[in-house]
């Protein structure tokens, strides 16, 4: 059964194989001290999908400001800050940390990933001499580095019988700074092939996606001859054939869990059963197939060039097609007019969209040197305002962007003398072993933090005595405790014998 966006019909099945729900993926951004930020993530979320793709987080600094740094460590422990590589606006670069000052506007860019060795990622903003300066954190950016618009291509059919065909394509859209994520069909490849498959990931600019395993039409829950199809094979089978056949990059694995992200459904059949399982994989997103409109000049339409909503119940971003195709299949849709294509891809740039086209190896091969292909190439390649990505790490950081948009906890550092006492949540959270409880005093008070268990026994007891109004900061080390749920509370007896008390529960992960 074929369908359109919006009709998928109730799931008859509810099979769960992955326990990740977007409802458990949280951010909290906190700015506890000058020049500093603070992201922390769920384990959860972060196992659940790497998160190694840098997210860029805008910064405001300080107008006038001239000659900064941005640095970058991943543990509160450590003692060593990294700093960040230095753009400009006129330089090309796509997947990498690095941070881009833009003095005129006093907004910095900062694109930084998490790594393996925690669930947070602490960022500072420093002058030449290494003073923080003062810093206002205003969220992720839509897109990669605050890029205009995307460019992200995808293709069909990976396997034994084309493969020729498909590395001559996948070196000619390298050459050009484009990334491809290519559908794999498992069954039809072989160990010689998975070979040369292997080569072009460690070539770089190249996604892995499913393309199921035998190529079969929906519903998959069939027997065809002797032969018996499951879905279950199909969608599930096919992408641990995928990490048993491969080496990922850095950037498609953590801690030696591989992801593939992307599902993309053979003939573009798609039905409830393929919908229900995808989320259970681990798939973030689905790319389906029709034959597309053969009008020219192409027209910009809108549902074809934006970024599709998280389906929560189904854990997955709803499924979507692609812009267009290149090229000029038999069976019809594709597009070969210079006009057309170049027009297109300026309508969607103008707008800030995504300009996802796909192909056929079999289909554009014959095409690899025709005018048409190589002009398009030219026209839509080397954009400093474009963000070139792989289709699921454009997915991925859309899912991240779209947690800083709606659920973030964002805690600031206070500025002068507070209003009132406040007590905010601890960062990072969970941790291990140690983590920052941050809180304000709006008079100088005697100031006492405790640490209880789940049994309400008191583990710590930390005095800090009398300190004066503002913010500050209190480093809790739980080492010599197990895994658990603990609570941290804040006694404040100010000079004046105003009496303030605040509970929260932070959760140490080891």
């Amino acid at each position: 059964m074929k369908i359109r966006l919006g009709l998928l019909f109730s799931l008859s099945l509810c099979i769960v194989f992955f326990t990740f729900s977007q409802d458990q993926a949280k951010l909290s951004i906190t700015t506890p001290s000058t020049g500093m930020v603070v992201i922390a993530v769920t384990p959860t979320f972060h196992t659940a999908y790497g998160l190694k793709y840098p997210m860029t987080y805008q910064i405001d600094i300080p107008s006038g400001s001239s000659s900064l740094k941005a640095l970058e460590k991943h543990q509160i422990l450590e003692s060593t800050w990294i700093q960040l590589t230095e753009k400009t606006s006129v330089d090309t670069f796509n997947a990498v940390e690095a941070v881009r000052f833009d003095y005129t506007n006093s907004r910095v860019y900062v694109s930084a990933a998490f790594s393996g060795a925690s669930d947070s990622l602490f960022l500072e903003i420093v002058d030449g001499a290494n003073n923080p300066v003062s810093i206002v954190y205003r969220g992720i950016s839509k897109y990669y580095d605050n890029r205009k618009a995307v460019v992200t291509a995808t293709f069909d059919d990976w396997g034994d019988w084309m493969f020729n065909e498909e590395g001559a394509l996948i070196h000619l859209f390298r050459s050009y700074g484009i990334y491809v994520t290519g559908g794999v069909i498992t069954w039809s490849t072989s160990r010689p092939t998975w070979q040369k498959i292997q080569a072009e990931l460690d070539s770089g600019f190249v996604e892995i996606a499913s393309h199921s395993r035998t190529h079969i039409a929906t519903p998959y829950d069939t027997i065809i001859g002797t032969q018996h199809y499951t879905s279950v094979s199909e969608v599930g089978g096919s992408v641990q054939d995928i990490k048993t056949a491969l080496n990922f990059p850095p950037l498609f694995s953590l801690n030696g869990t591989k992801y593939v992200y992307t599902w993309i459904a053979p003939y573009g059949d798609y039905d409830s059963k393929v919908d229900s399982l995808l989320g259970g994989y681990g798939y973030l997103d689905a790319r389906l197939y029709e034959n597309g409109s053969t009008a020219s000049p192409r027209e910009y339409v809108y549902g074809d060039s934006i970024l599709h909503p998280w389906d929560n119940s189904r854990n997955h971003f709803s499924a979507f097609f692609p812009t267009l195709e290149l090229g000029a299949p038999s069976w019809g849709g594709g597009d070969t007019s210079l006009t057309s294509l170049n027009g297109l891809f300026d309508a969607i740039l103008a707008k800030g969209d995504v300009y996802h086209f796909m192909w056929h190896p079999q289909v554009l091969y014959p095409d690899i040197n025709k005018s048409y292909l190589i002009n398009h190439l030219n026209h839509i390649s080397g954009h400093t305002n474009v963000w070139y990505v792989n289709l699921g790490h454009l997915y991925l950081y859309n899912l991240v962007q779209s947690l800083d948009a709606n659920q973030t906890t964002l805690v600031s550092a206070s500025r002068g003398v507070p209003e009132d006492f406040e007590l905010f949540q601890n960062y990072p959270n969970p941790f291990n072993p140690s983590t920052n409880i941050t809180f304000n005093l709006k008079s100088k008070s005697d100031v006492k933090i405790e640490i209880f268990n789940v049994l309400g026994q008191r583990i710590k007891n930390v005095d800090l005595g009398l300190l004066n109004a503002g913010s500050a900061s209190q480093t809790i080390d739980l080492s010599r405790y197990a895994t658990g749920i603990y609570f941290y509370r804040l006694n404040v007896v100010s000079g004046d014998g105003e009496r303030f008390t605040a509970m929260k529960k932070m959760i140490l992960l080891k």
